[in-house]
Parts: structure tokens; sequence; C-alpha cells
């Protein structure tokens, strides 16, 4: 915590703005330097919830999704969903279990939108659990719920609102940084100030996650999925092949990287996973809710994302690939991206 207390907060928060994508489609713009903003403080390393109105939820949810409703929440509100979402809520609020619900990482805002139409779906005035018709209050979902995104939504805006203000409306946030070292090197963090962050973000929520009852959410991909063209496929068929036996064809693949240890770790200590495969890529969207997943080995967990891959390419027909580790098609699809 010193080393985080010693640092400049401008200077780290131009580090942590130089960790953005660029992309023309996102809805997610750069947000200045403030003092007046707690997690601007890089000692910060999670943010409170503050619970609004439903409708609060579904008006930021439509802008930054337009078939938000139709695609994301129907998802949720589909027949066959409702079983699994009955499991979560007698998980978190009858046996004061955790569940951490796991997507892959297409845009930034992917874990967002997920959480926002799950918190709109379980807390649908008409939904009720049991024979006693019992039902679940916004607020306290909410105060349940809880977010693992990286440090550089705390430089982002949407609508010329924080970012970070936007999920509290829906949940707590924990944030951390990116560890990998070319991610580091762009932005450049010193590896000593990235794991002072990781340990203490890591800490706190241990201790929350300790009260039982916890909703923890993460995009979990090693970092965001890569989409490769069709124009370059060719160029890596051969390892392709190699790996999977059958030949992609010319057409774009999508690669979720290995999970980090410490992903694996969380979900295992949660122990149930809620898997989602989710795409807001316009020529093929998709969201498919897995059923909720006891998990009790590393293996396990990759066998979650394996899922998510295959549920992914059922929905789009985008050819998916889970790579458990870095092999030898993940990196030749880095170095295609790369050049």
């Amino acid at each position: 915590m010193k080393l985080l207390a010693s640092l400049d907060p401008a200077a780290h928060h131009r580090s942590l703005a130089d960790l953005a994508r660029t992309d023309p489609r996102s809805v997610l713009g750069a947000l200045d330097y403030s003092s007046k903003l707690s997690y601007h403080d890089p000692t910060v390393v999670s943010v409170e919830p503050k619970p609004r109105q439903r409708d609060d939820i579904a008006l930021f949810a439509r802008a930054a999704c337009p078939p938000f409703d139709e695609l994301l929440l129907a998802a949720f509100e589909d027949p066959a969903v409702v079983p699994i979402l009955a499991d979560v809520h007698h998980r978190l609020f009858h046996e004061h279990a955790n569940v951490a619900v796991v997507t892959n990482h297409g845009q930034i805002i992917d874990i967002a939108l997920v959480l926002a139409a799950l918190a709109l779906a379980m807390t649908d005035p008409d939904r009720t659990y049991g024979v006693l018709d019992e039902r679940l209050e916004l607020k306290d979902l909410v105060e349940n719920s809880n977010v693992l995104v990286s440090r550089m939504v705390t430089t982002r805006q949407a609508f010329g609102v924080p970012a970070i203000a936007v999920l509290q409306h829906l949940c707590r946030t924990f944030l951390s940084v990116p560890q990998t070292t070319s991610r580091r090197r762009a932005a450049r963090l010193v590896p000593e100030v990235v794991r002072a962050n990781n340990v203490v973000m890591r800490q706190a929520l241990n201790d929350q996650m300790a009260h039982g009852s916890q909703l923890i959410a993460m995009a979990a991909s090693g970092s965001q999925d890569l989409t490769l063209a069709a124009n370059l496929v060719h160029r890596v068929r051969a390892t392709w092949r190699q790996r999977r036996g059958v030949d992609p064809g010319p057409a774009p693949s999508l690669h979720l990287q290995p999970l980090y240890r410490g992903t694996i770790s969380l979900m295992l200590e949660a122990r149930d996973v809620l898997p989602i495969a989710t795409s807001l890529v316009d020529e093929h969207l998709a969201c498919v809710v897995g059923p909720l997943t006891r998990v009790r080995t590393d293996d396990d967990c990759h066998g979650v994302m394996e899922w998510i891959a295959e549920a992914h390419e059922r929905a789009t027909g985008v050819n998916t690939v889970y790579h458990q580790h870095e092999d030898p098609l993940l990196v030749q699809v880095r170095d295609v991206l790369r050049g």
C-alpha cells in the first residue's frame, strides 16, 4: 500500500489510460483525471455500489447496446433459463454461497451488459422464487454483486458519465491491472506497481467473498479475445489443422486466450460458475446462458471455457477456439495480428 500511496495520481492515471485500445465502435471515451473521484487515487482498489432504479440500468444498457432487450435480456428471460435463475437465487440468498459469472471477453463493456441483463431478469417484479412467491429487490442483488475489471476502466466515460459510476448502479467494482508484459510496457507500468495493486485488490476481494452470498462477474479470457479475419486465416491453416484435425476454411475465427492463474483461483473459490457466451458483433449477435456448474479442478475451469467457445461457435457460426495453454496456434495468431 505504501508503494501505491507514493504514486503521482495524475501520472498513474495517464499510464492506465494508455492501456485503452482504440475502437471507433466503442461507446467509451477518455475521462480526464480528477482528484474529486476517489477511484483516481492509486490506493483505492474497490468502489462501493450505489443502487439506483431498474430504469436507470436499462437506460444505460440500451444506449450502450441498442439490441440489449432482444439479445441479452431475452436470453436471461428465456423460459429454459428461468430454472437457472432460481438456482442462482437459491445459492446466493439461501445457501449463502458465492457464484462466479464467467463470460468471454470481446469488448470492454461485455461483462457490464451481461450483469445488467442478469440483474434486470432476476429482479423483474413479476419474477418469483419458490411456492411462497419470494421476490428479489434490485438493491439486495446489487449489494451482493461484484465485478472484476481492468483499472483502465477508471479512465473511461460513457455518455458523459464516468464508466465506474455506471457500474456502481449494478455492483461493487474491483480494480486490477493487466499482468502481461506487453500490456505493462505499452502503458509504461512498473511491475512492482502492478503487483502491489493486484495484491491489495485481491485481499479486498477475498474479504468481500468471505461474507458469502456474493456474485462475482468476470470476463475470463486472459485479455480481449483475438479475432482473425478471413483474409488472414490462410496464414495459420496448417497449424490449425495440426491442432484441431480439421481445416477451418477461408472463414473468420475467434481465439479465446488462456485463463490466468488468478481467474482460475477465483472460479475454484466460488465453486459454482454460471457460464455465458456472448458476441456483440453486429454480424454475429449472440448470448447463450449455460447451466450453473460446480468446478473442483483447474481442468473444470478450462472445461467451462471450452463450453463457452463451443456455445459461441454454435450461436454465431464463427470458428471459435479456447486455448488452454500458450499453444503454437495461439502464438501464430498473435504474430499474424501484430504483423
